[in-house]
């Protein structure tokens, strides 16, 4: 059994909708929210948590936002500027200022860093800004994800969003007098962004993945122009995972240039489906036409209790030292939020073979259960420190943990659970003093275990052993084991059953003089009660009628009987000696009396049960029993 992950929690006093990790400071968490616009007693706010003391979280520092507008959305955590780190957020503005047609609905704060100077580091706004040009008045900025100094901010609504929109905009840098962000366009979408995610892939360039509930989209944004959007892959029924009514996508996070991750979430809550997707190569400008699709390269389906997922986050354990360096062997830690409150932890490797790139062993790790009262609103994972780039900057000390937070909203809480990492050996000594070290996650993951496999053909073995051990025994080929004889049919252990026409086919084939007079042979007693004594009758009966075909029956000696021997108490199948056996009558002849003794007889000698019936004795003859009067009894 695994050991206990361990975790921190602490209770706020609003609800949580959005949450962010500093990203050059691993042990720092900004999380917002709030009761809304004129919610009495419930105020919207931003905080800033510090997760680096073990089983506690404390906040370092907050800003109590207005209670006209609405709630903390949205949250990224920027650059440094100065003695501060930037917040982004979406808050829209008051109502009465959405009714005239003004919501600045993207914010950036200040939040100054802790310092021994100062024990009391204070949030500030410092801009607020409108990037969508929507009319909608029912719509918030529902999405928001930055890279680099280039990010996106997308529409959401209620109910079904009028014209929704994606808006993407230039991050003014550090050095900037300025914090407003400049709109460098915006996306008109068909349908509403369920999510998206940016990644900067060059000095100059971003590539922008987003999907709504059943198509997936790239962009590609350079310093002055786009190419895009890109329908990349559409979901359909035919390939819904095997299923009849067609998914639809959920969540969406880049893994590198050339992969992407998707949740996707099976029709009327069967489940849901971690899928991996290789994206095709980048077109050339102006033949957007030509553009490829995506290819499915792994998959992985979520625990049962999972019905549908509701988040996903990622983070890159060994990422490249720049934008445009290539990606090395390196493990990615993926999480899961589902509609029970759990979280479903993963990890997936990538694999760089020269030119070629991987995407290998999306394995389970395990699941973190009922981890809020309520659904989860949010879930990151804390940064991993990028290498140090040409410039010689000097390596940060790596950490041996990764925080996975998350944020609840029904009961105010925030959650951070410490998940132990491992550093790899290097590969050769010779290049163990250049390689960066690798690290991955100390926990170990699971392939499915084949131990339902061996058992399903382990039963199926075993039953397919047992039919042919019932029929070994119906064909008297085998003693008892399975007992066939006793719960099956009487006319099962008939020659005709199990011979068939083969048999028919062989008897015909073979002349009178191949059998013996039934006379010649010797007697024939079948004492043992694991013979079948009615099958040998008319076996035998059947060839003395071919050794004489065509000739009367009424001769003694073409006519087999059963006949008992009082003294030894066995029945014997003989030819018919009128002398020895009297006369020779068939079932239906008998007295009642006389019926009664031979089923006795028959009984004692283990050839008959009354489960056989009396449908076993037609056909045959019985010679008479000493000793009994048919009319005494009558």
């Amino acid at each position: 059994m695994a050991p206990p992950i361990p975790s921190a929690e602490l209770r706020l006093s609003y609800p949580l909708y959005a949450l962010d990790f500093d990203n050059d400071h691993p042990n720092r968490l900004v999380v917002g929210g709030g009761g809304g616009a004129a919610r009495s007693g419930v105020g919207n706010k931003i905080s800033v948590l510090d997760t680096s003391h073990e089983g506690s979280l404390q906040i370092v520092s907050e800003i109590e936002l207005s209670r006209d507008e609405d709630s903390v959305n949205t949250l990224a955590v920027g650059a440094r500027r100065n003695k501060s780190v930037l917040v982004y957020a979406g808050i829209n503005s008051a109502e009465s200022e959405i009714k005239k047609g003004n919501n600045e609905h993207f914010r950036a704060f200040a939040a100054e860093l802790p310092s021994s100077a100062k024990s009391d580091p204070k949030i500030s706004e410092v801009s607020r800004s409108s990037l969508f040009s929507t009319t909608d008045a029912e719509a918030y900025q529902r999405l928001l994800r930055i890279s680099g100094g280039v990010g996106a901010v997308a529409t959401g609504t209620i109910g079904r969003s009028k014209d929704p929109q994606i808006a993407i905009f230039g991050i003014p840098p550090p050095t900037s007098d300025s914090t407003t962000p400049k709109l460098r366009g915006k996306v008109e979408l068909m349908r509403e962004a369920m999510d998206m995610d940016i990644l900067q892939i060059s000095e100059d360039e971003h590539q922008l993945v987003y999907c709504d509930d059943r198509t997936l989209y790239t962009m590609i944004i350079g310093k002055s122009t786009t190419s895009g959007p890109h329908t990349v892959y559409t979901l359909t029924e035919d390939e819904a995972i095997g299923l009849w009514e067609r998914p639809s996508f959920r969540c969406v996070r880049f893994l590198t240039p050339t992969f992407v991750l998707v949740v996707a979430n099976v029709a009327k809550a069967g489940g849901a489906v971690l899928q991996g997707f290789r994206l095709p190569k980048r077109p050339d400008l102006g033949k957007e036409e030509k553009e490829g699709k995506a290819k499915l390269a792994i998959s992985a389906k979520l625990p049962k209790t999972v019905k549908r997922a509701t988040g996903l986050a990622v983070r890159n354990l060994h990422p490249p030292a720049s934008p445009s360096s290539k990606q090395d062997n390196t493990q990615f830690v993926i999480a899961t939020t589902g509609q029970d409150s759990s979280i479903s932890i993963y990890t997936l490797d990538h694999q760089s073979i020269g030119d070629i790139n991987l995407i290998a062993n999306l394995l389970p790790v395990t699941t973190l259960k009922e981890v809020h009262l309520g659904p989860i609103s949010g879930v990151a994972f804390s940064p991993f420190p990028i290498p140090p780039n040409e410039t010689g900057q000097q390596e940060r000390e790596q950490p041996l943990h990764l925080h996975l937070a998350s944020i609840g909203s029904m009961a105010n809480t925030c959650i951070v659970h410490t998940l132990p990492l491992k550093q790899l050996p290097p590969s050769s000594p010779q290049t163990s003093t250049k390689q960066r070290p690798r690290h991955v996650l100390g926990l170990k993951s699971h392939r499915p275990s084949p131990t339902n496999i061996l058992i399903g053909f382990s039963i199926v073995f075993l039953l397919l052993a047992m039919l042919l051990q019932g029929i070994l025994e119906i064909r008297g080929a085998s003693r008892p084991i399975v007992y066939a004889r006793s719960y099956t049919p009487a006319t099962w252990h008939s020659p005709e059953w199990y011979n068939g026409q083969l048999n028919k086919q062989q008897q015909q084939e073979h002349s009178s003089s191949d059998f013996p007079d039934l006379f010649d042979a010797p007697e024939m007693t079948f004492e043992d009660s694991n013979r079948d004594l009615f099958a040998e009758y008319h076996d035998l009966a059947k060839t003395t009628h071919q050794q004489d075909s065509g000739e009367a029956t009424e001769n003694g000696k073409k006519k087999v009987v059963l006949h008992h021997v009082a003294d030894d108490e066995v029945v014997r199948v003989e030819g018919h000696d009128e002398e020895r056996h009297g006369e020779a009558k068939g079932w239906e002849e008998l007295e009642e009396g006389q019926k009664e003794v031979w089923k006795d007889k028959l009984r004692k000698a283990g050839q008959w049960g009354e489960h056989m019936g009396e449908a076993v004795f037609k056909g045959v003859l019985f010679g008479e029993l000493a000793g009994v009067v048919g009319a005494m009894v009558a």
